[in-house]
């Protein structure tokens, strides 16, 4: 690989641990971490299966299991050892925050609750207009994240 594409090829895994650090990027890497941490190091496969203590076709193994997400966390662990780089592993809210994921279920389960009530209510020719319902499915469901019932992920 020529200098100017192996110094394009670390800027460019710079910029991604970047954003990966800074949670603003979720995709994998279309060669996985591995294969490309060991590229943009400029490190070949034999180097780094050394380094790893496995053979050429073990690591190329790993690369590939990596890129079908069928790899254990103890091998990313060795991986990342041996490139001289920490793994990182967490779960991270799609909505931001903890919170907001006990919210929207709350808000799942009100509106299910809900529409109980307005079922029984329509029949019984009680049903409350639009406006009424909206603010009493957001009291409901902030009243149901305050409270975290059991049956709040059923």
């Amino acid at each position: 690989m020529a200098s100017i594409q192996k110094r394009l090829v670390q800027q460019q895994m710079d910029e991604m641990i970047s954003l990966y650090g800074d949670g603003k990027k979720t995709a994998k890497l279309p060669f996985g971490w591995i294969q490309s941490t060991r590229l943009a190091l400029g490190m070949s496969l034999r180097q780094l299966a050394q380094r790893i203590g496995v053979s050429v076709s073990a690591l190329t193994h790993f690369e590939k299991r990596e890129q079908t997400e069928a790899i254990s966390i103890a091998t990313l662990k060795k991986a990342a050892l041996a490139l001289d780089m920490e793994l990182v592993y967490y779960f991270k809210p799609k909505g931001g925050t903890i919170q907001h994921s006990i919210m929207m279920q709350a808000q799942l389960k009100a509106d299910e609750i809900m529409s109980q009530s307005n079922q029984a209510m329509k029949l019984e020719d009680q049903e409350t207009s639009n406006r009424s319902q909206k603010v009493e499915v957001d009291r409901l469901a902030k009243d149901i994240a305050h409270k975290m019932p059991v049956d709040l992920w059923d």
